[in-house]
């Protein structure tokens, strides 16, 4: 009951500083806003939104420039099949709660068009088996010559793409259970031989070296619970565990925290042991004692928040610093979440507030419905950003989902 009365209390906070925001900045012609009134809400427009950005390749266009009025240059290949995994993990959503069935089968094709983009885009290595998901050889923009490029640039481009095959395998792993197609299932050998063969490699180094790895550490968490015959991904899982739990965990940034948490939460509720317990009290003290101290009303928080409420999941029903420590993650998770919901575009928004007495008033407000902006200061938003919120999102959807099947009932 306790939180229950905190998450409707946040909501009413964050909706409420949303529109006291919009009157004191706005003009008085500035047209009506539709305000979403329910998390459920806010999920719809978030993938709609993803689902309208993409192209007949099957990926997404990256980032848009609200101040200059133009998508960006710039692409990121992990980004672009981490849409298909917040996809296909909507569509699951939509589906186990028996909801909005029009949007699953959308949602579902979407995610059936991006596979075939991410099969398309797979590539093999010389000396390497399987393939990996790769921009560099497959998308004009980004196809530098090999040759040419730099020990550096190699190594990154490789990790990119080992982390984007991870969420690839995710998405069609999902997608092969949800729905018996195996259509990709060609697809999902190649992608699984690379990635093991890519992590027997990593196992050999520091793992502050490899910061592709939680991602395949949540992939290969995924794929076990799906196929727990797999006697290889299970065998290796405990190595990957202990790679990064025994260490102390480097983290750059929040979203280091963030995805660390989701493939511990992972395999937490696989094995239900202590140690991921141990892991995620540690690095949620260590991030918010040292990394986010105050929540900062001018960013959106996604992110942060994702990572918190995965903490506080694999916390829940302790005892003692873990309980206090769950606590304290739920409470900043919700707030984050909250607090972020007003950089969400709403449909017919026509202008944003930049801070006391600057507003951005564009038409192109209206054509991205959905999008999450980065920040008051940051009018720009691409779908990495979106994928973060509509990720948390269903983590804070409870209350909605009750709701709705108690109207059905």
């Amino acid at each position: 009951m306790i939180r229950k009365t905190f998450l409707t209390l946040c909501m009413v906070l964050a909706l409420a500083a949303c529109q006291k925001e919009r009157k004191t900045h706005a003009p008085e012609t500035a047209p009506a806003v539709q305000q979403p009134s329910k998390v459920l809400d806010y999920l719809s427009l978030s993938a709609h939104f993803l689902v309208n950005q993409q192209q007949p390749d099957g990926f997404f266009k990256y980032e848009y420039d609200f101040i200059t009025g133009n998508y960006s240059s710039w692409d990121n290949v992990i980004h672009q099949t981490r849409a298909g995994y917040a996809l296909m993990q909507y569509y699951v959503f939509l589906v186990r709660n028996n909801i909005d069935a029009p949007t699953a089968s959308v949602v579902l094709s979407s995610t059936t068009k991006a596979l075939n983009g991410y099969a398309s885009a797979s590539v093999a290595h010389k000396n390497m088996p399987g393939k990996l998901v790769s921009f560099y050889y497959n998308k004009r923009a980004f196809s530098p010559d090999a040759r040419k490029a730099s020990a550096k640039h190699r190594i990154q481009r490789l990790e990119a793409e080992i982390a984007a095959t991870a969420f690839a395998l995710m998405t069609e792993t999902i997608y092969w259970r949800a729905t018996s197609d195996n259509t990709f299932a060609a697809d999902r050998l190649q992608w699984r031989q690379a990635l093991v063969y890519h992590t027997k490699q990593a196992l050999k180094t520091p793992a502050q070296k490899n910061p592709f790895m939680p991602f395949v550490w949540q992939a290969f968490a995924v794929y076990a619970q799906i196929d727990p015959d797999d006697e290889e991904i299970a065998g290796m899982l405990p190595q990957i565990d202990d790679y990064f739990m025994t260490l102390p965990r480097y983290m750059k940034d929040v979203e280091d925290y963030t995805w660390d948490m989701m493939a511990a939460n992972q395999r937490y509720q696989m094995t239900q042991k202590l140690s991921f317990a141990n892991f995620a009290a540690r690095q949620t003290t260590r991030l918010l004692e040292t990394m986010y101290t105050q929540h900062d009303t001018t960013v959106n928080s996604c992110s942060l928040s994702l990572g918190l409420v995965e903490a506080s999941l694999i916390l829940s029903g302790k005892s003692g610093d873990f309980a206090r420590i769950e606590q304290t993650a739920l409470g900043r998770s919700q707030l984050e979440y909250y607090s972020s919901l007003k950089y969400t575009i709403l449909p017919n928004q026509t202008w944003i507030t930049l801070g006391p007495g600057r507003t951005l008033h564009s038409q192109d407000f209206k054509r991205f419905a959905g999008a999450s902006v980065f920040g008051m200061h940051t009018p720009r938003t691409n779908i990495g950003l979106v994928e973060l919120c509509l990720l948390t999102g269903m983590r804070f959807s409870n209350e909605d989902v009750k709701e709705l099947k108690q109207r059905k009932e």
